[in-house]
């Protein structure tokens, strides 16, 4: 299914759906997937453990964000996909990101953890319907189908990319470059 096929999007999401281009959420997630990140490797490799100001995430860190958020979404998905109309609560991104291991961790192995979890997401998504890919539920206090919840994924990694491109890897070379 297509992202114009959305109903309605939450506001706080509309900015990662965005991101992504007009076409349909399976390709979509392949294309932004561990292929699209491992592009990157070398110069996420680079940069260590360097932050771009105090208090902010490693490269590292991000990765291990992008994975969490990857399998807390999916199961969101997975829930509404099976007309449970269970609240969910949300996820305090930066309570998980102050007890992972991330930066005990190569980029090898986050990104090898990324493409597992990617994975199983594209197996979930093939596994719904069209009538499943338009369910709704309500996490986090916001009403949200599980098709925006597929968009809303594969954007948060053209987001965080896209994060890194403008604030990260100018401290490697001095410029950005086009990610997208």
């Amino acid at each position: 299914m297509n992202k114009n096929q959305i109903k309605s999007v939450p506001k706080y999401f509309d900015r990662y759906i965005n991101y992504v281009p007009d076409m349909d959420i399976v390709p979509a997630m392949h294309k932004y997937g561990i292929a699209y990140l491992s592009k990157e490797k070398d110069k996420m490799t680079a940069l260590k453990d360097i932050v771009y100001a105090p208090g902010k995430w490693t490269i590292k860190d991000i990765l291990q964000h992008i994975i969490d958020t990857e399998r807390i979404f999916s199961y969101r998905a997975l829930r509404f996909a099976r007309k449970d109309q269970t609240e969910l609560p949300g996820f305090d991104e930066n309570t998980y990101a102050a007890f992972t291991t991330a930066n005990d961790r190569s980029i090898d192995d986050l990104l090898l953890e990324f493409a597992a979890v990617r994975q199983s997401t594209l197996g979930l998504f093939l596994s719904f319907d069209e009538q499943m890919m338009q369910e709704e539920g309500t996490a986090s206090g916001n009403k949200i189908s599980v098709l925006a919840l597929g968009f809303t994924l594969t954007g948060h990694v053209l987001h965080h990319m896209q994060v890194i491109k403008e604030r990260y890897y100018p401290l490697l070379h001095g410029s950005s470059e086009s990610l997208l």
